[in-house]
């Protein structure tokens, strides 16, 4: 699998720079060229083979969210990213029973509407990078068959029988029995930290991964994220022994990211480390979170993305930051599953470190406190 997909990410260092002045029409053009491919799409005879039945806002959403991605892999520079989240991509939507067929039928009809929709030169430029995706396509089905992209962070065997009554609990919406289990495990500030990495943070990857392979519905996954939300709002409660330390941290999810667990778990740890913490929640307009970084005037923002389509805004929210006066040399720090695909990545958003869980973000604002 490493050698396929390592060849795929190696072909991609012949695509196209796309120039700022490309990438911003491609950008504002979004709802209109989204309404072409939806349009374009719908009215065809075999559409809803393609798309395994689903209701055709299934394939709309996807189409955004398509065209979200994109936008952030151009803006990002880092084709790495395509090369990896295609075979997801696949995978994902076929095991929503998607035809693999309706990748390329999608694929052209975007290249018909950015060649319609944006000037010649910019269009030209996108469009290679939509050709080398449609003849990519046949490499990309092979990878989504052949393998799991969908994976956990190994657990601690002490913590698996209590995170699988946790998950269960979850799946069949019982979330006293959620709640109780937590209230038992959690009595101090080093159990919380423990209950959320051992058994919250593994139960949402697994709850995750049953979505992504279409075992269970999207109500589902959002009656679990429900339990989960009231479960920490319940546990967070626990004194804090730490003392006070003179650092504040403001965490929040990035403007459109709709995913709000890991920060709020990574908002509760800190401040039960002594931190002052302020947590906006999910999806933060920038504007707000503007005013309320002027406001507060922490010492980090930590902000969480998941989706990698929220990339690109991720970028625009922190150059918009870093172009206020007074929050010029703000430390930024980025986490979440979005940058996990490229190393690099999170440099390209603009930000100042990223941490790929709460252990790196502890040894960041160590060494930061020890400046």
């Amino acid at each position: 699998m490493g050698t396929n997909l390592d060849t795929l990410i190696t072909q991609t260092q012949q695509l196209p720079q796309i120039p700022v002045a490309a990438i911003n029409a491609y950008h504002q053009h979004i709802p209109e060229m989204c309404a072409a491919v939806d349009c374009a799409l719908s009215e065809r005879p075999d559409i809803y083979s393609l798309i395994g039945n689903n209701p055709l806002q299934v394939m709309y959403d996807n189409h955004k969210h398509h065209a979200a991605f994109m936008t952030s892999v151009f803006s990002t520079a880092n084709y790495e990213l395509l090369a990896r989240t295609l075979p997801w991509v696949y995978q994902v939507y076929s095991s929503k029973n998607f035809l693999f067929d309706y990748f390329p039928v999608e694929l052209r009809a975007w290249i018909m509407t950015v060649q319609d929709a944006l000037p010649s030169e910019a269009a030209e430029k996108i469009c290679a990078v939509y050709t080398w995706m449609l003849q990519q396509h046949d490499k990309v089905v092979k990878l989504a068959c052949s393998t799991d992209y969908s994976t956990s962070p190994p657990l601690d065997p002490e913590w698996l029988a209590q995170k699988n009554i946790f998950l269960n609990a979850l799946l069949t919406g019982d979330h006293r029995q959620c709640v109780k289990l937590a209230v038992a495990q959690v009595s101090t500030s080093k159990e919380l930290e423990g209950f959320y990495l051992n058994i919250v943070q593994p139960c949402m990857y697994e709850i995750g991964i049953l979505w992504e392979r279409g075992f269970i519905s999207v109500a589902q996954e959002h009656l679990a994220s429900s339990i989960v939300g009231r479960v920490l709002a319940q546990v967070s409660m626990v004194d804090i022994s730490a003392p006070p330390l003179p650092y504040r941290v403001l965490v929040t999810a990035a403007p459109d990211e709709f995913h709000e667990i890991g920060a709020w778990m990574v908002s509760d740890i800190l401040e039960h480390d002594g931190w002052q913490v302020r947590y906006l929640g999910a999806n933060t307009p920038t504007a707000d979170l503007v005013k309320m970084l002027q406001c507060f005037q922490p010492h980090i923002l930590a902000l969480s993305v998941t989706m990698p389509f929220n990339l690109h805004k991720t970028k625009v929210a922190v150059e918009q930051i870093k172009a206020e006066a007074g929050l010029k040399d703000l430390f930024i720090i980025v986490g979440g599953n979005a940058f996990s695909q490229s190393k690099d990545l999170w440099r390209s958003c603009g930000a100042d470190a990223w941490a790929a869980n709460i252990h790196d973000l502890r040894n960041i604002t160590a060494r930061l406190n020890a400046a």
